[in-house]
């Protein structure tokens, strides 16, 4: 016999059921406990998402101005010590490149796989244009722009610096999700005189202007040498062999020397590692002080889910080349360049040339065309797209 049957038969069922109800009672009034006021789950939220905070920063802090619009979130923690690492390791603050590409220099033939995550979202962004009309999934376009940096004009008679961002929609979901933030923070101040989620939102933000704010950030995205003494250089951009788009970008006096951005060239600042550690230190203690927090937590959690959404948007957007800081501009073809040539024997093939449009069926016919408009692009860029010939 059980030592503890005759504890349990001394047990009467009205006893057992009692006993039953009442634990289920506690284990209930603890989930409602928890759902009328997480104490810790805000303390939990602000480790993950590192990532996505990293992503964000690195799409607008190209901005003008101190001012990056990337709202106070969960993930700030996170990120804030793996910037310490970087800081102090790689040297680097930008994401890995979100694509693999090529670029090649026109003048040198010089061939580079894009290192840098700025130079990757120009080409992980580009939007395969419509050709009369409609997408064209086969064959080849080649696209030509032309930078409109210090030393070129554009058509309307304006030139903009390359790595300085033209403001959309990201930069005014950030202006927009700060101050509902801040709204809502005010609630508990009107409702309970509760100043904490206040104070908590308003040093969130302004730990997260000054991380954007690090000079290391543009430094690192944009560093490369200025084109000097009248000189012009074409460079294409593509995915390489099996891709179905090539940008030919013509870049003169003032603009970017693209191809000294990929490889994502190390930059270092003496006050970098000091900075960034001191701001993971003002971190911790905006995280130890929610975790003190015992009420109106829920305002708080609505503050960085605003501040989620609203860095989501922005780290996984595509956007325009004048969003990302490259200043682009039509290069439209001469019209002596606009008719497509038929060889003997050839069969006829969706070839157009339209506005600074190059499109075939046939790679190679799109290639030639390309050669004719522009020196040695099609020769080439013929190795990449048939390497065996």
């Amino acid at each position: 016999m059980s030592p503890l049957t005759p504890y349990l038969e001394s047990i009467s069922p009205a006893e057992s059921l009692s006993v039953s109800d009442s634990q289920a009672d506690i284990n209930f009034s603890d989930a409602q406990a928890q759902w009328q006021n997480p104490a810790n789950i805000f303390s939990v939220l602000m480790t993950v998402g590192g990532d996505i905070i990293q992503a964000a920063l690195a799409q607008l802090v190209s901005s003008a101005g101190p001012f990056t619009p990337v709202a106070f979130s969960f993930g700030w923690v996170s990120y804030s010590v793996s910037s310490v690492l970087a800081a102090i390791g790689s040297h680097r603050f930008a994401p890995m490149p979100d694509c693999s590409c090529l670029l090649i220099n026109m003048i040198s033939g010089d061939r580079r796989p894009i290192n840098s995550w700025i130079l990757s979202r120009l080409v992980h962004d580009y939007e395969h244009p419509n050709i009369e009309g409609r997408k064209c999934e086969r064959g080849l376009t080649i696209a030509f722009f032309k930078s409109i940096g210090k030393g070129t004009k554009s058509s309307s008679g304006k030139s903009k610096r390359t790595g300085v961002l033209d403001r959309d929609w990201r930069y005014y979901s950030g202006i927009f999700g700060i101050l509902l933030q801040l709204g809502v923070s005010v609630i508990p101040v009107v409702l309970r005189r509760n100043w904490v989620v206040l104070i908590i939102t308003c040093g969130g933000t302004i730990l997260a202007q000054l991380q954007g704010a690090l000079p290391q950030w543009k430094k690192e995205l944009w560093n490369a040498r200025t084109i000097e003494n009248d000189e012009k250089r074409v460079f294409c951009l593509t995915k390489g062999n099996g891709s179905t788009d090539v940008i030919v970008v013509r870049c003169s006096v003032g603009d970017l020397i693209l191809s000294n951005l990929t490889g994502a060239r190390e930059t270092y600042s003496r006050m970098t590692v000091p900075a960034t550690f001191t701001l993971t230190l003002a971190w911790l203690v905006l995280l130890f002080t929610a975790q003190g927090l015992k009420e109106d937590i829920w305002f708080l959690i609505a503050v960085g889910g605003i501040g989620m959404i609203q860095n989501l948007l922005v780290s996984g957007a595509r956007c325009k080349p004048a969003a990302l800081g490259f200043h682009l501009e039509e290069d439209d073809i001469p019209e002596k360049f606009q008719n497509f040539e038929l060889q003997a024997g050839m069969k006829p093939a969706h070839d157009v040339v339209e506005k600074n449009i190059v499109h075939s069926d046939k790679v190679f016919r799109a290639l030639k065309k390309a050669e004719e408009i522009e020196k040695k692009v099609g020769i080439i860029l013929l190795d990449i797209f048939f390497p065996e010939v």
